[in-house]
This record gives structure tokens, C-alpha cells and sequence, in this order.
């Protein structure tokens, strides 16, 4: 609106201005007459009253806009050549040998439940893991998938579902982690300068709206859903032809969700030759694919559009298509959830938060906030990214200090230092608290002895854990090389190793499939209506907003 400001008064001052822009809002809110280009020719000018949005966007396909949706909507009809083909594609023992076409310009999306292989198929597709079978093409022409950097080479590029592990260089800078894929595909010989380096960045800063105050800024300061637009600066610097993103908006607010995709449509706009898979455990993202691939335990269920895998399954929704498409025995696993409704008793105040501010230099990340929660009440807390749930939540853990106002557990302030008070909380946080080096088992038997559990209590109660949370197949391997859903798991089975009396649990859902969303909310109920465990809960998924009390 500053821009726009200037220039409409340039403009009063008899300046005449070429506006150029695909963005239509912008156009029909500064310009006075406009100019259309297709493929280097001249289309049509206009003035800007005498036109409907649908005629400049009729101008500027080539064609209506009805045909257009169509030609979406009808996968057989598209014009679109076919840019990648995988035939009998697989490896043995992850994930069952395909075939799939990927056209230009679509988006295919990798869908199902926790464990299908949604991660394991984005890997197998950029390298990361090698295929023992089948064969891969572009344009007709054999692929070499045997790395990430033949990959890459051949125009592959590839957001991981973990930013944090296998996404950013924390320590690094904005700038030089999203120059890291252009400069590797370069060669290190040959290294942009830096500013070169400068130029690049700031650019995609501006183009995906990254939240920085310069690029120079280390990224691991930055929020989740802005070091998620790093990485996706990073790939679209290499220009690539095929974008596999996995898991993407894991950990992101619903608000943040709708600007990433609606960026995505933007980038895929500007690149009309560029193909995008995604995998996903949201199913109102699914919903919005040209085509879907639906996913269980390594097997491809069905393909076709949204809708057709509605339509066949006999359902009005993705979350129910899928679990109608899971073999029977799974399919019984499926969850009915029933809340009771929330009774509370005498002396119910487990938690109060009076006036609580918590300040980062000059900056207020938590202003005034006061709250009580009662015991045995699922209490949810929800907001966009950056709003200050995860502050609020480690200040009422003790693990950072109001700056202003009091903090009460059990009707006594909040202190530290205090482990009486600590055994009676668990809390499992956004990063996780566990030991990547150690195994299931071994964080489990750790966080035992920290809690001051009787030792001939410890082999019985990680036991039972390891039960509760489905994690036998995974009790020797180590934490650190375990899938995000499996890591999330273990970090609540940590939380309520020494059976606290409140549970503060932030995000603890993000990335999970809806199935497993769902199991993981049947324990919550338990422990708050039967054992009357209290329970703080941040989300970012509004329908499990509405499942607190």
C-alpha cells in the first residue's frame, strides 16, 4: 500500500507509469488501462473500467477460464504432455514396485496413514534412497535416480519432512542456506560471490514473503513456517523441473497452511514446465491435488482425483475414503471417538496464569495473559505461528521466567527449582525431549531414573509404555533415526513416564494422520476423565480445538 501509495501520486504529478504484474488484484487496484502478452505476442489492451476480471483472465489463458477448470478437472483430457514416468518402479522392502506419470504443471499427492510410506516414496523418488526395480523417465529419456546429487543433476529438488534435522543450517545465515543447493549444483569451484549470494537471497526473500529483517540472520531464529520457506528458496534457486515436498506444512498454523499453498500455486504459475508431489497426513490439503496416490504400508491403495477416490470409496470425505481403503483388519483399528462430557470437582484449579508477561530484549513475546485451568480438564490453546503459545507453555513449565506477573501450580508459584512440583507435571515440547543417540528403550529407561522412579519399578513401566504407544517394532532403535510420528510418540510416552498429575503438551499432533490423531486423543480422554490427569494442549488442528473442554 506504500508502493501504491507513490506511485498514484506520481502519477497525479503527470508521470506515466508501466505497472507490470500477473497479480490481478494489484492490477485492478492501480492501474487505468492494461496491456496483455501470451508467449511474446501482443494479446489486447483494454481499458481497466471496461473490463471483468474474467475476461483479463480469459485474455491471458488463451482461452475461458470454464475450459481451464475443466481441463484440471479431467486428468485424461489435459493437454499437458507427460513429464515423468516411473515404471515398476520400487524397492524391496519399503515401498511395492508402481507406475505412475507425472504431467507438467501438476500437482500429485502422496497421501495415508502414519508408517503408509509417504516419506519412504518422496525419498525413493529423489535418490535419497535407492530403487531396486523399474525404471525411471523424463520425456521419454532414461533417469539416473542412484543419489541426491544425480537427483538433483537432473533437475530434482526435495523439501524434507524434518526442517530441523534435514532441512536448515541452523547456525548459517537466511543467505547461505538458500544458496546452498545452487552453489552445490555449480560446484564449489566456482562460488558465487557474495554478492551474488546477496542478490539471490533477497530476492526470494521478497518473492515467498520471508519474515527476516535482513539475510543475514541466522535461520534457526527464525519461525517454523518461515525456515519452511527457506528451504523451498533454496530448490526454486536451482530451477528445478520436478519439486517433491514431503510433509511441508508439518507444525504449521492453518492460516500459514493456506498462504504456503496459495504461494505454491503462485510458483507453479511462473513455472508452467515445473511438476510438484507432495505427501501429506492433512486431508483438506489432499483435497485440493490433481492427482492423488493413496498410501498403506508401502502399497499404493488407489490413484485417481480427489473426487474419484470419493466416489469409489463411497464416502463425502478424504479421511473417511482412506480409512474405507485400508485393509479390513486396520480398518477396525479406526477410532469412534467419544468424548465425556467434562466433570469438574473440589478444589479444581490445577494451573493459573495472572498477568503473565514475558519480554525477549525489547520484544513482548506473551503480554498479560491470565488463564485458570481445573483439574482434569483438556484445556486447548491455539493461534497462528508466533502468537506465543510455546513461550506461554515453557513459562508455566518453569523452563523460562515471567518477566511480569505469576505462574501457579497446584495453588503454589511456579519454582524451578522445585522438583516436587516438576514430578507432578510432564511435558513434551514442539523439538522433542529425547536422546537421538539412544534407542526407544533407553530414553525411556533414562527418563525413569531422572524422574526418580523405584528401580524395581522402572522395567515394568517401560514396558507397559512401550505397549500403550505401539512401540514394540521400534523398542532397539535409536531415537534419533526414527520417523517424526514415531518421535512424537515416544516423546509423550517420556511425559508420562513418572504418571504426572498435568500434562503440557505443545503441538503434540502436528504431522500425524488422522487415524493415529485420533488414537493418540482416546489415551488424552482416558487420562483426563478416568485417571483425572490435566491436560494443556496447544493445536493447530481446529477440529481438536473443538475436542477441549
Amino acid at each position: 500500500q506504500m508502493l501504491f501509495s507513490i506511485i498514484r501520486r506520481l502519477r497525479d504529478d503527470g508521470l506515466g507509469i508501466i505497472f507490470i504484474s500477473h497479480f490481478l488484484d494489484q492490477v485492478f487496484e492501480i492501474c487505468d488501462a492494461l496491456t496483455v502478452l501470451r508467449n511474446g505476442r501482443l494479446v489486447g489492451t483494454a481499458k481497466l473500467a471496461d473490463t471483468s476480471r474474467l475476461k483479463l483472465v480469459n485474455m491471458m489463458l488463451g482461452r475461458s477460464l470454464e475450459e481451464e477448470i475443466h481441463k484440471e478437472k479431467d486428468r485424461t483430457a489435459s493437454v499437458d504432455p507427460v513429464q515423468l514416468q516411473f515404471k515398476n518402479f520400487g524397492r524391496s522392502g519399503h515401498i511395492k514396485a508402481f507406475d505412475l506419470d507425472i504431467r507438467k504443471r501438476e500437482i500429485v499427492g502422496v497421501a495415508g496413514l502414519l508408517g503408509s510410506g509417504r516419506t519412504e516414496m518422496a525419498e525413493l523418488l529423489f535418490g535419497a534412497v535407492g530403487h531396486d526395480s523399474g525404471e525411471a523417465l523424463a520425456e521419454g529419456k532414461p533417469l539416473r535416480l542412484t543419489s541426491p546429487r544425480a537427483a538433483v543433476a537432473q533437475g530434482f529438488a526435495f523439501c524434507p519432512e524434518d526442517r530441523k534435522r534435514d532441512g536448515i543450517v541452523a547456525d548459517l545465515s537466511v543467505r547461505e542456506n538458500i544458496i546452498l543447493a545452487l552453489q552445490g549444483q555449480r560446484g564449489w569451484l566456482r562460488a558465487l560471490s557474495k554478492s551474488e549470494q546477496t542478490a539471490i537471497a533477497d530476492g526470494y526473500i521478497a518473492r515467498l514473503d520471508i519474515r527476516t529483517p535482513d539475510c543475514e540472520k541466522p535461520v534457526g531464529q527464525l519461525s517454523g513456517g518461515n525456515q519452511q520457506k527457506v528451504i523451498l528458496a533454496r530448490w526454486l534457486a536451482t530451477n528445478p523441473r520436478f519439486l517433491i515436498l514431503d510433509e511441508p506444512t508439518t507444525g504449521v498454523d492453518p492460516l500459514s497452511r493456506q498462504q504456503f499453498w496459495e504461494l505454491i500455486k503462485r510458483i507453479r504459475s511462473e513455472r508452467p514446465s515445473m511438476s510438484v508431489l507432495v505427501s501429506t497426513a492433512y486431508m483438506e490439503e489432499a483435497d485440493r491435488f490433481d492427482w492423488l496416490i493413496a498410501m498403506n504400508a508401502g502399497h499404493i491403495l488407489a490413484t485417481g482425483s480427489p473426487d474419484e477416490v470419493k466416489t469409489a470409496t463411497g464416502t463425502d470425505s478424504l479421511e473417511a475414503a482412506f480409512v474405507q481403503l485400508l485393509p479390513e483388519e486396520e480398518r477396525s483399528e479406526a477410532i469412534d471417538l467419544n468424548i465425556p462430557p467434562f466433570e469438574p470437582g473440589e478444589h479444581n484449579i490445577a494451573i493459573q496464569a495472572k498477568g503473565l508477561t514475558r519480554r525477549f530484549g525489547n520484544f513482548t513475546a506473551v503480554d498479560n495473559v491470565s488463564f485458570d485451568i481445573r483439574r482434569g480438564e483438556i484445556f486447548g490453546f491455539t493461534g497462528s505461528n508466533g502468537c506465543g503459545k510455546s513461550t506461554t507453555m515453557k513459562v508455566m513449565t518453569g523452563l523460562l521466567p515471567a518477566s511480569e506477573g505469576e505462574a501457579l501450580l497446584f495453588g503454589k508459584t511456579l519454582d524451578a527449582n522445585d522438583l516436587e512440583t516438576r514430578q507432578r507435571v510432564g511435558y513434551m515440547s514442539q523439538s522433542f525431549s529425547l536422546y537421538g543417540e539412544l534407542t526407544v528403550s533407553q530414553n525411556l529407561y533414562l527418563h525413569a531414573r531422572l524422574y526418580h522412579l523405584p528401580p524395581e519399578t522402572i522395567d515394568a513401566r517401560v514396558a507397559e509404555l512401550i505397549e500403550t504407544f505401539d512401540l514394540e517394532a521400534y523398542a532397539q532403535e535409536k531415537s534419533g533415526a526414527l520417523p517424526l510420528g514415531i518421535r512424537q510418540r515416544l516423546s509423550l510416552a517420556v511425559a508420562v513416564v513418572h504418571k504426572p498429575e498435568m500434562l503440557i503438551l505443545d503441538e503434540p499432533t502436528s504431522g500425524v494422520d488422522p487415524v493415529a490423531r485420533d488414537a493418540f486423543w482416546a489415551l488424552l480422554v482416558s487420562l483426563s476423565r478416568k485417571d483425572k490427569v490435566t491436560i494443556f494442549i496447544s493445536t493447530h488442528f481446529m477440529n481438536e480445538a473443538q475436542r477441549c473442554d
